[in-house]
């Protein structure tokens, strides 16, 4: 009993040369979206001007990257930040608060030199 251990691949050799056209089409769109991607990330960096940035401000680069890194490792939804948030909150609030109180009693809260406080 014969054996045909050739693999035929489709129709013989014609499958095989449509199976090489495609594979260089897909060859020539991975390079064309090679070239474009690349293109845009360019157009993305100048847009940004790190580098400009960096040399203008670089404390004010490294408080933004450690921003980002807090935020991409998870400290968002951490209780350190809810106790951050907590008291960013109540120092905010403390001049409203007093102003407003102010506005309300009519200004009788500011003391002034004549007055003869201490």
């Amino acid at each position: 009993m014969a054996v045909n251990s050739e693999y035929q691949g489709g129709n013989g050799e014609g499958g095989k040369g449509e199976v090489f056209e495609h594979a260089t089409r897909m060859v020539d769109e991975a390079r064309a979206f090679g070239t474009a991607l690349s293109g845009s990330m360019e157009d993305l960096s100048r847009a940004l001007d790190l580098r400009g940035r960096v040399e203008r401000n670089p404390i004010g680069m490294v408080a933004v990257a450690l921003g980002v890194g807090y935020v991409l490792g998870g400290g968002l939804f951490s209780q350190t930040t809810s106790r951050l948030l907590r008291i960013g909150v109540r120092l905010a609030l403390v001049p409203i608060i007093k102003s407003q109180i102010n506005a309300i009693s009519g200004g009788s809260g500011e003391r002034t030199s004549g007055s003869g406080a201490v």
